[in-house]
């Protein structure tokens, strides 16, 4: 991350305020972001519903 660069100061700073990280690596497949990758992945962004993401969220399936 370039600390010089306004925008990854800007997310540096939202993700600490969120607890998060900022990261160029990939999501873990096991985490709800990398869930949803693999679902998106599979079935295509379209497929992809607010329910999907609520079920990453909770640890549920992530059914087409």
């Amino acid at each position: 991350m370039d600390m010089d660069d306004s925008l990854h100061v800007g997310a540096a700073f939202g993700a600490l305020i969120l607890g998060g990280t900022v990261s160029e690596e990939p999501p873990s497949p096991d985490s709800p972001l990398g869930r949803v990758r693999a679902f998106t992945a599979r079935y295509g962004e379209g497929a992809l519903k607010p329910v999907h993401i609520w079920a990453a969220q909770e640890g549920r399936p992530l059914l087409p």
